[in-house]
């Protein structure tokens, strides 16, 4: 095993490298692991275009692969709304410091993402009855 500067790891496995990231390792809620993947899959950039073939494509794939889906519920969508808060969270502490920092958007780009952070949260929890539509 290598372990790279970053906290992964590079295993070879049959011959074959594989890479984990520990920095997040331990038990995940699973609906909201697979209510991630799946909405990953079946959307583009935004909430406007989600494809429910594709959605329900994944979840079905974990079915056929022996698991068993758990109760439906917003609990689904929980790490879809828990990163829009984190990428709210990191622009409003880059626009607090007031200054342009060497790396990422530059500071009105940031104010911007705020604003539209904080704005969007009342739609997007406004859209988890249409979310939680997917999972029938």
């Amino acid at each position: 095993m290598l372990i790279a500067s970053d906290g992964q790891h590079l295993l070879a496995r049959d011959g074959r490298p594989v890479i984990l990231d520990w920095e997040l390792a331990g038990m995940l809620d699973l609906a909201s692991e697979l209510g991630s993947t799946a909405l990953s899959l079946a959307k583009g950039p935004g909430f406007d275009d989600i494809k429910p073939t594709i959605f329900r494509s994944v979840l079905d794939g974990y079915v056929a692969g022996g698991g068993a889906l758990p109760p439906s519920g917003p609990s689904w969508f929980v790490f879809m709304i828990g990163g829009w808060l984190a990428f709210t969270r990191w622009n409003i502490l880059r626009c607090l410091a007031g200054v342009e920092a060497s790396t990422g958007p530059d500071l009105a780009l940031s104010h911007e993402s705020v604003r539209n952070g904080v704005r969007g949260l009342p739609d997007m929890f406004g859209r988890l009855p249409e979310l939680e539509a997917l999972l029938v």
